[in-house]
């Protein structure tokens, strides 16, 4: 048997099973900037979790407007409106200029694409201290990963 040499080995999680060596690439974590500083267009959330308290789950959707939803769920309408980027009505504008209205919010909103989504998913988790990871793969095929705390 031949010897194999694996360059910068640091970067893998090693573990045994059934007498096999498993080498996988440590997961990379993005600063906050740095995971933003990207095109959204297009791309797929591959995991989502987003957690109050490090243990209440308050989104594990992988679709960004969902993931706002459950967000918004867990606010009251002043303090979304006090807060959001998002173009918000308090009355049913349901179908007009882009407006959806959501029933359990109370409230008409106007979507936005990925990159406005994104930025607004980390406001919302900023501004109710919660923690996320996220793991998403942009249009270039590029697999990019965030995680607070």
């Amino acid at each position: 048997m031949s010897e194999i040499s694996i360059p910068n080995i640091s970067n893998y999680d090693m573990k045994t099973v059934n007498n096999v060596l498993i080498i996988t690439p440590k997961t990379i974590y993005l600063s906050k900037n740095e995971f933003l500083n990207n095109d959204f267009t297009s791309s797929k959330i591959l995991k989502c979790e987003i957690t109050k308290n490090n243990n209440l789950l308050i989104s594990n959707n992988l679709n960004y407007k969902k993931i706002l939803h459950n967000i918004w769920k867990t606010m009251t309408s002043s303090k979304i409106l006090q807060n959001t980027t998002f173009n918000m009505k308090l009355t049913n504008e349901n179908g007009e200029n882009g407006y959806i209205w959501y029933d359990d919010l109370k409230l008409s909103i106007q979507s936005k694409n990925a990159n406005n989504s994104i930025k607004e998913i980390f406001n919302m988790v900023d501004i109710n201290n919660y923690s996320i990871t996220l793991k998403i793969q942009l249009v270039n095929n590029n697999i990019i990963n965030y995680k607070t705390h």
